[in-house]
C-alpha cells in the first residue's frame, strides 16, 4: 500500500530506519549527490538537519592534502537544503541563493557533521546557521 507522507515525516522515519516500503514523499531522498558523495542524515527537525560525511583527503583531498573546501558548501549546502525541505509543500520548489563559509582550521580524515538551523524565515528568503564539526 502506497503512503504519500510530509517532507519531515519521511526524513524522521528515514532517519530512524522505520520507513516502510509504500512510504514516499514528493521530493527525492536520499539526494543523488549525497548518494554519490555517501552523505547521511544524522538528524531532523522542522527547519533544522545534520547531515555527516566520513571525509578523507585520499578521496576528497585538495593540492594542500587537506580536505577541499568544496566538499564542506556541498556539506553546509546539503545540510541547509535537507532543513529547509521540512517546509516545503508538493508542488513549491526551493533553491540556495546564497552561501558564505568561513573556515578556521583545515581538516584531514574523519567524520564531518553540518548541522543548520533555522535564524529566519520569510515569506520568499529563508536564513540559516551551518556549523560543521
Amino acid at each position: 500500500m502506497k503512503n504519500n507522507i510530509s517532507v519531515l515525516e519521511y526524513l524522521k522515519k528515514m532517519v530512524d530506519g522505520k520507513l516502510n516500503s509504500g512510504d514516499f514523499t514528493f521530493m527525492n531522498y536520499p539526494t543523488n549527490i549525497s548518494k554519490t558523495l555517501n552523505m547521511q542524515i544524522e538528524k531532523i527537525a522542522l527547519g533544522e538537519a545534520t547531515i555527516s560525511i566520513n571525509a578523507d583527503i585520499d578521496i576528497h583531498g585538495n593540492q594542500q592534502n587537506t580536505v577541499h573546501g568544496g566538499l564542506m558548501c556541498e556539506l553546509a549546502d546539503q545540510s541547509i537544503g535537507t532543513a529547509h525541505s521540512t517546509f516545503i509543500n508538493e508542488n513549491e520548489s526551493f533553491a540556495s541563493v546564497d552561501l558564505k563559509i568561513n573556515f578556521f582550521a583545515p581538516f584531514w580524515k574523519g567524520k564531518l557533521f553540518a548541522t543548520s538551523k533555522i535564524i529566519r524565515k520569510g515569506k520568499t528568503l529563508t536564513h540559516y546557521e551551518c556549523k560543521i564539526l
